[in-house]
């Protein structure tokens, strides 16, 4: 674990830098998580372990708030570590998450672009029917590519990981 949290450290770096290269286009801001209020989030094994790490180190009452969301927790809602508008668990936060904002190239022709591109936050500035009309980060910033280093394990859901762990 302690290779992946040196690994996310210096990802980290990285991806300041293109959110600074992006800035005129990103509108992300303290308080503003309609990006954690519906998808799928597909974390990995190893990612997901950090969440629990970071789970762990939380005040009781965090941790309940989390246990009730987790209660009512449906597939493509809210993220159950989303408490009042921010992450609870922020430093420990998946791949999809330290991303989410940013345009960037999957493959050759396919730029992954924000959804909030098409409510008038990140790139709504630049993207225009189906297409964006600046270069993109250049690197493929999806999970299973930024990982590829790692024994990252499966990739699921989290309300499948969730839903799906094995009761008490």
């Amino acid at each position: 674990m302690q290779n992946y949290k040196d690994f996310l450290e210096n990802f980290d770096l990285r991806l300041k830098n293109y959110f600074n290269q992006h800035k005129s286009h990103i509108h992300c801001h303290i308080g503003c998580s309609s990006c954690c209020e519906k998808g799928d989030y597909p974390i990995s094994q190893l990612e997901l372990e950090s969440l629990m790490q970071g789970y762990i180190s939380l005040d009781n009452n965090t941790k309940i708030n989390i246990q009730n969301n987790i209660k009512t927790m449906k597939r493509g809602e809210k993220c159950p570590f989303l408490i009042n508008n921010k992450c609870s668990v922020y430093s420990y936060r998946p791949i999809i998450c330290r991303v989410h904002g940013l345009a960037y190239i999957l493959k050759t022709d396919c730029v992954k672009i924000p959804y909030c591109a098409n409510e008038y936050k990140n790139y709504s500035d630049v993207y225009k029917n189906g297409e964006i009309i600046i270069n993109p980060v250049t690197e493929n910033l999806d999970t299973p590519e930024v990982l590829k280093d790692f024994d990252y394990g499966e990739i699921r859901n989290l309300y499948d990981w969730i839903k799906n762990a094995p009761q008490k």
